[in-house]
């Protein structure tokens, strides 16, 4: 029998040495087979969120690393304290020296205080607008408006015919002949009189 022939991934640039520097196919988000949709961009914007942080996060390391090999690792904040003591150091040695109005009213010598006059009492806005107040309008104002007005046309009626009744009494008391069988005028006239005074006013 011949001899085998040895495996090209032994030996060849092709081999297992080869096999172990696979490149990386990358990562998926979601299942592979979704259709196109909702979804299916819902999954494709995680994974560029991921990609964008990794790549962030790959800056900073970058950044941060130079920092220390620099020597001189300070964060931002570390910065601005620095800045913050110097102002106020700064502050504090202005803040020393007293304003001169300050130092005219220490040199004042003391007078006794007067008493304010005290000033009168106000009403308060609670109780100005508690005594503006109206009083509250009845649930059935109108309804007794209403009401009223019949009420009152009623007894307007009422007094119209109690006058209209008089007036006729007047009248018939009037035309009935006095003893001597003649017409009474001047209680016609003052019965007519009435009448058209009513009808009038």
């Amino acid at each position: 029998m011949a001899p085998k022939r040895p495996h090209d991934s032994e030996n060849g640039p092709g081999g297992r040495a080869g096999a172990s520097e696979k490149k990386s196919k990358g990562f998926s988000v979601g299942p592979a087979n979704l259709p196109d949709g909702t979804y299916r961009r819902k999954t494709q914007k995680i994974k560029s969120d991921l990609i964008q942080k990794a790549k962030v996060k790959k800056a900073y390391a970058k950044i941060k690393a130079q920092e220390v090999a620099s020597g001189k690792p300070k964060s931002v904040y570390d910065k601005y304290q620095e800045e913050d003591g110097a102002n106020k150091d700064e502050d504090e040695e202005k803040s020393t020296e007293l304003h001169p109005s300050r130092v005219a009213m220490l040199n004042k010598p003391p007078q006794s205080p007067e008493p304010a006059p005290r000033p009168e009492r106000r009403p308060r806005d609670n109780e100005a607008k508690r005594k503006e107040r109206k009083p509250r309008p009845s649930a059935f104002s109108k309804e007794m408006e209403i009401a009223e007005q019949r009420k009152k046309a009623a007894e307007a009626r009422r007094k119209e015919r109690e006058a209209k009744q008089k007036e006729r009494e007047d009248m018939t008391r009037a035309k009935r002949p006095d003893q001597f069988g003649k017409r009474r005028l001047g209680r016609e006239s003052t019965a007519l009189l009435s009448r058209v005074q009513r009808m009038v006013g």
